[in-house]
């Protein structure tokens, strides 16, 4: 079943002539008339809200049927009245209008002629009550109404609809916040009221599935078609480098998972007659119905069926290449014939349905898995076509065919991806070599990180199908495929491939950061040397990107400390050391007290990809009850809260997508799945440069920068705090502690001899000194995240200084080109030019 917030489009019909009727019903009751035609049921009163003060609220609706010739009758009654009716009504009016003439349009003109005009009776009878109700639209309201604002004429029918919707949601809920009506209500009519739409069915024997169940179906059909029209955008977005792989994978997935919940919603109900939709192969045949054909998923039903004929148990089924014909990826599929599109999709799906046989036959546990690969699966072992397969199997040919002669191009991103991350793992495990192994970084952690690294060898690098099929004897006389053939054709897998490496890395990295807290003690180091004279200009664009990440708040416990002591005091309360030691010249003479911090103590960084974090359970493993798209409205409701707080301009709020998309949410709490599909792949877009930042590589350069102030300033730590100040690298970052330590120590003094009063700006010599090492080391090597990011991301700004990165589109090209070989090194980029290509 779909989440409670979201609905179908025959939901959203069905909520909005009901609502419409009972707008009639209660308008035409405050002008006094009673239906006696009416036919209504009186529900209980609901249990645990007997002492509540909104009485109308008490009980359950009282139901009420209403046919057409009701309504009629209802809205006569209306328009001979004082009453104005307000254009929210008539548009919710509109749009159920509009959604019964789009989808029975598919089959009026064909069939029965008497269920055609029952279909057009009851959309002409729609349309006549809004005639009849038109003109008083026009009618200035009494003064003494209490009128909503005029609505903008940007906002549409649809948002003065769902305006409507808000304001008549007692129908259903509680709604304390309402606005007063614009007419007086009777006592009368305080009751609440719920009254049902029938149509008349003069005609029951003969052909009853074109009744409502029916066009519940039809509704169906037409959900589906515009989810595969919005993945068909999505994928273009991709294949024109708008959004990122992951994204329009993930997007997809979470797609198709709403659409087999909207079609079990129709097959718990009618599940015969749906099927009866998809049977006789002879309708592809007929050119007239070609339309209707593919709109239901016969032509893929076909070749399903077809590659289930030639299953058989113990061995594997091998395509041959060319017995069908050649795939031609540059041919112009708008050109084709009907015959060579069925054709071309033929080659297509056939030639990869073997694959998805060999995951039952070895028991192959992919690193993830998405809703295609899922049920092409579970059909290699059922041989059961359904609606639901033949959805899938055509959302993933209009993959292929929307990438067409760039299908390669998300295997050569999981590729190219993949090499960096090995490389990043490469780096880190060769840095572990040079300190002893620390106490406060478990081994699960680097086993995470290994396993990561042997994901990518096994399934990336390597091709464990194309091993397990060589070896098989289940496969019979045939050539073997080419080398990932799976991956290479199956983009929506690369994509949540790719998802599941990167989100597994961004954990287990925030992880490593948080335990070693060596990154976030040089933002306060960095932060110090920014208040001296001679660096106030330093520039350390990895470490901007880094704390606007997590937040100024998060990282300082507040604003930029603004000197040595606020620093230091700051520092201690976020790892959670207590400030036993205290400075003095004479130090070294006393019992030094070291400190080390475990890791326990320190601020842990949490992930700010709300989005993505709602999915990692789904997509990494240990999959959680609050996790998924049925979860998503959390991310809304924060959405919407955060948007209260921040002023925004009107027209902004018009053009911005994800205004409208909020807006609607917080009135309503209710969206469509196209919207729904929408927000999700805008906050992913978002997010992705923050999941692919590299905390790997700040932790390496963090530990290489620690270690050369150390060298510098190692007698004056030897001499300040002992020999004991430092047991191995593994406590490097304790630096900074100490640093703050002789800076706050240096301030004293000065303010001591009263230099503090003279106005001249003082600081510590060792601060100093450390600046000069970071500007150093940063010259090379302080925006090699941001490179990074820069080459592998399509969304390049969010997190990254625009002024330091304002090129053209051409430059950013000749950019990434020249940056591949600095974040993949000389070996990666040989490898991948020995596999597949790749464009940038």
């Amino acid at each position: 079943m779909l989440p409670d917030f979201l609905g179908s489009s025959y939901a959203r019909y069905r909520s909005d002539t009901n609502k419409f009727a009972t707008w009639l019903l209660e308008t035409a009751s405050q002008c006094g008339y009673q239906p006696p035609a009416l036919s209504a049921t009186v529900p209980t009163t609901r249990k645990g809200k007997r002492n509540n003060k909104n009485h109308g609220s008490d009980a359950d609706p009282i139901q009420y049927s209403a046919t057409t010739k009701d309504l009629q009758k209802l809205a006569e009654v209306v328009a001979g009245s004082a009453l104005t009716v307000p254009q929210s009504v008539l548009a919710i009016a509109r749009r159920a209008i509009k959604l019964r003439t789009a989808v029975t349009s598919w089959f009026l003109g064909q069939g029965d002629s008497m269920n055609n005009k029952r279909h057009a009776h009851f959309i002409t009878a729609l349309e006549q009550i809004c005639e009849t109700l038109e003109w008083k639209t026009n009618q200035p309201p009494k003064p003494d109404a209490k009128q909503p604002p005029p609505t903008s004429e940007a906002q549409g029918d649809d948002a003065v609809a769902d305006s409507f919707l808000n304001k008549f949601a007692v129908l259903t809920v509680e709604e304390p916040q309402d606005t007063a009506p614009s007419q007086p209500t009777p006592a009368e009519s305080k009751k609440i009221v719920k009254v049902t739409v029938v149509e008349e069915d003069d005609n029951k024997e003969e052909d009853a599935h074109l009744g409502p169940l029916f066009f519940k179906t039809l509704c169906l059909l037409q959900d589906l078609s515009n989810i595969r029209k919005f993945l068909s955008i999505t994928w273009s977005e991709y294949r024109d480098k708008k959004i990122d792989l992951m994204n329009a994978a993930v997007v997809t997935d979470n797609a198709l998972q709403l659409a087999q919940q909207l079609i079990q919603e129709v097959e718990a109900e009618w599940y015969n007659s749906l099927s009866g939709l998809l049977e006789g192969k002879d309708t592809v045949q007929d050119i007239n119905m070609a339309d209707i054909a593919d709109w239901c998923y016969i032509p893929t039903k076909i070749l399903l069926d077809s590659f289930a004929d030639v299953l058989q148990d113990n061995h594997l089924p091998v395509f041959k290449k060319g017995y069908f014909g050649t795939y031609n990826p540059k041919a112009n599929r708008e050109r084709m014939s009907l015959g060579q599109k069925f054709n071309e999709d033929k080659i297509i799906l056939l030639s990869i349905l073997p694959e998805f046989c060999m995951l039952d036959a070895f028991k192959i546990q992919v690193p993830t898995e998405d809703a295609i690969t899922r049920g092409l699966a579970e059909f290699a072992k059922t041989k059961k076509v359904t609606m639901w397969l033949c959805f899938v199997s055509q959302i993933f040919l209009d993959v292929h065919h929307t990438m067409r002669h760039s299908t390669l191009g998300a295997f050569g991103d999981l590729r190219m991806s993949g090499i960096r991350i090995q490389k990043t793992i490469d780096d880190y495990l060769q840095l572990s070599k040079t300190h002893p192994q620390p106490k406060f970084w478990p081994k699960e952690g680097d086993e995470e990180i290994r396993s990561i690294r042997s994901t990518i060898q096994s399934w990336i690098i390597q091709d464990l199908f194309l091993d397990l099929r060589v070896q098989s004897k289940l496969t019979r006389v045939g050539p073997p495929p080419e080398k990932h053939a799976l991956f290479s054709q199956h983009a929506i897998l690369c994509g949540l491939i790719l998802f599941n490496l990167n989100t597994r890395m961004q954990s287990v990295g925030q992880q490593l950061v948080t335990q070693w807290y060596d990154v976030q003690q040089l933002a306060f180091l960095h932060n110090l040397v920014l208040n001296s004279p001679a660096h106030k200009d330093l520039r350390w664009p990895d470490m901007d990107a880094f704390i606007k990440i997590h937040g100024e708040s998060h990282i300082f416990i507040g604003s930029r400390p603004k000197n040595a002591d606020e620093s230091l005091t700051r520092l201690e309360l976020a790892t959670g050391i207590s400030s036993a030691v205290n400075f003095a010249r004479d130090s070294r003479c006393k019992r030094f007290q070291f400190h080390k911090p475990d890791g326990k103590n320190a601020r842990v960084l949490k992930p700010t990809t709300a989005v993505a974090n709602l999915f990692f359970a789904q997509y990494v493993g240990d999959p959680e009850e609050d996790g998924g798209i049925a979860n998503i409205d959390r991310i809304l409701d924060e959405v919407v809260r955060k948007s209260k707080l921040e002023p925004s301009s009107k027209d902004l709020q018009r053009a911005n997508p994800e205004t409208i998309i909020t807006r609607t949410w917080s009135k309503t709490h209710n969206i469509d799945i196209l919207h729904l599909l929408a927000f999700l792949k805008t906050k992913l877009f978002e997010e992705e440069p923050i999941i692919l930042y590299n905390y790997f590589g700040m932790h390496k350069r963090s530990v290489e920068l620690l270690r050369l102030i150390r060298d510098k300033e190692h007698q004056k730590f030897v001499q300040y705090f002992t020999s004991a100040y430092m047991p191995d690298d593994s406590f490097i970052s304790n630096i900074v502690i100490l640093i703050h330590h002789v800076a706050r120590g240096s301030a004293q003094n000065a303010r001591d001899m009263g230099l503090a009063s003279t106005g001249v700006q003082l600081m510590s010599r060792i601060v100093t000194s450390a600046g000069d090492v970071m500007r150093e080391y940063l010259r090379k090597n302080g925006d090699v995240a941001c490179k990074e990011l820069r080459v592998f991301c399509k969304n390049k700004t969010p997190i990254q200084d625009d002024a330091a990165y304002d090129t053209s589109e051409s430059d950013d090209l000749v950019f990434s080109w020249l940056s591949l070989e600095d974040v993949l090194g000389p070996k990666g980029v040989a490898s991948l030019q020995t596999g597949i290509p790749i464009g940038l």
